[in-house]
């Protein structure tokens, strides 16, 4: 990789995670001469780190080149689940087909350290494995495009993610859910599994919207 490339990644990783993270709310500006001495690069790497991330829809850049953290309706969350459910439930229909029994065990191991989380109301720690649980099943599907348009979704909503607080009773449904998941994925019962886990994110989009209008993170309509 040239030196250039190089830059360009190393800006455009560094000023992703940060909007992933949240550290950068949705419409606060991104002064290009502000990043460029935090990231300690010229502004043409700089530049096409946000064109990357304009393309993905994380950044938005005017005509007159003021570029900003992407902000977002609520329609565009609700339509973004949307697409993000299909895209698990078709990951879960292939991973049926290709997943290893030794992938699953890994996975049922997962599944255990979940229910720990869960019983210590560790939100964190169960944050993180529901995520590597998800991302597992991603991988089992072994289908390039379709990871890549879930990675793609997942960095516009992560941020809200790991702010969202389930009710007791959601956040039990959701524990069960998984169980689900895994026994079905033991079973090949690759049309069950879609269906749940199209429903399994489809149920939370009240929840998402209500988090995130009460962050301040979207907006009732789309922003000029």
């Amino acid at each position: 990789m040239s030196t250039s490339a190089s830059l360009n990644a190393a800006a455009y990783d560094a000023l992703k995670a940060r909007i992933v993270r949240g550290d950068l709310r949705p419409g606060a500006p991104l002064s290009e001469r502000s990043l460029c001495d935090e990231l300690a690069v010229s502004r043409t790497p700089l530049r096409e780190a946000l064109k990357r991330l304009a393309n993905e829809g994380l950044v938005e850049i005017s005509e007159t080149r003021r570029a900003r953290v992407a902000r977002v309706s609520v329609d565009e969350v609700v339509n973004l689940l949307a697409v993000m459910a299909v895209l698990e439930g078709l990951s879960g229909e292939q991973a049926c087909e290709k997943a290893s029994d030794a992938d699953l065990d890994v996975l049922a191991q997962l599944q255990t350290e979940m229910e720990s989380a869960y019983a210590r109301t560790d939100h964190a720690a169960y944050f993180a494995l529901n995520q590597q649980i998800h991302l597992s099943i991603l991988r089992m599907a072994d289908n390039g495009p379709l990871a890549e348009y879930f990675h793609n979704l997942n960095a516009r909503l992560r941020h809200v993610r790991e702010r969202l607080t389930p009710t007791p009773e959601r956040w039990r449904q959701a524990v069960d859910e998984h169980a689900e998941m895994l026994a079905l994925l033991r079973r090949r019962d690759g049309k069950r599994l879609r269906a749940l886990m199209e429903a399994h994110l489809r149920s939370k989009t009240d929840a998402y919207v209500a988090a995130m209008l009460n962050e301040g993170l979207v907006s009732m309509s789309r922003a000029a």
